[in-house]
């Protein structure tokens, strides 16, 4: 999951020397078509049958791959019209739904360490990003929906793990958000010059790689533990912002980065013990 968070972060990088010249869709449809292509690749060379994958996943792979993109389009509208500070940080609540929803619909226990670490990781990222709230409210709003179908979309990943590979359900979010992304990317489509082009790409690469290292830590452990280190981003972000784009690390910036460290370390300490104790 740290490794899925750092690509992330690298791709937010390129979204963001990109952004001056295409728009919001033109990259999602990107970021998506190279994850298509490549999960096209791993079903081939998996030998899978990708229309009984897709059936045996049912509703639970559907919601994955609807309410993933749900969340992708709702928070890019929300960073496009509100304080970025804000965005981030009503984003990051995404872990505390996937906690709640995991307990309720996948019968995960919600131990007090999962909740204590869950609140550090908030508080963290809090002080890390210093956000105002003055910021119109519709947009938070769909900042904080962003969060809440973001958290349902990972407890139906989790779930689709007893019925589906890893490379399906991948290949199925991948597919329905391309073509999703290509029809709304339609009506403002830009030829991008050859050095966005390549930007482009590489927004899909390292989605993908996070796409896929997302759903394998989703596939192996259980959604509310694995979700702590989706927290991680913020330090990626930071420090990727600092090294390339040469933004201040504040005092609170790195203040925020060791809390949400030391409740990840918590989190990783805590289920190595509960392992051994298994």
């Amino acid at each position: 999951m740290l490794v899925s968070s750092l690509s992330f972060s690298i791709m937010q990088v390129f979204v963001k020397l990109s952004s001056e010249e295409v728009g919001t869709f033109e990259q999602t449809f990107f970021r998506n078509l190279v994850s298509l292509i490549i999960a096209a690749v791993m079903v081939r060379r998996e030998n899978l049958q990708v229309f009984q994958e897709i059936k045996r996943g049912g509703w639970a792979l559907w919601g994955r791959s609807f309410f993933g993109f749900l969340g992708i389009v709702l928070f890019f509208y929300a960073a496009g019209h509100a304080r970025q500070a804000d965005v981030a940080m009503l984003n990051r609540a995404s872990p505390v739904f996937v906690t709640l929803l995991a307990g309720i619909f996948l019968k995960e226990k919600i131990t007090p360490v999962k909740i204590a670490s869950t609140i550090l990781c908030l508080v963290g990222a809090y002080i890390a990003m210093q956000p105002s709230f003055d910021s119109n409210p519709f947009p938070l709003l769909a900042a904080l929906l962003a969060a809440v179908v973001s958290g349902m979309a990972y407890t139906m990943l989790s779930y689709c793990k007893n019925f589906t590979h890893p490379s399906a359900i991948i290949f199925h979010f991948s597919a329905l958000s391309t073509v999703c992304a290509g029809l709304m990317m339609l009506p403002n489509l830009v030829i991008p010059s050859p050095k966005v082009f390549v930007m482009l790409l590489l927004i899909g690469v390292f989605a993908a790689g996070g796409q896929f290292f997302l759903t394998y830590a989703y596939q192996q452990a259980p959604a509310s533990e694995v979700s702590i280190y989706q927290y991680s981003g913020v330090v990626f972000t930071a420090l990727l912002s600092y090294l390339i784009f040469g933004e201040t690390l504040t005092l609170t910036s790195i203040v925020g980065a060791i809390v949400i460290l030391a409740a990840i370390f918590w989190v990783f300490e805590y289920s190595k013990h509960k392992a051994k104790e298994a």
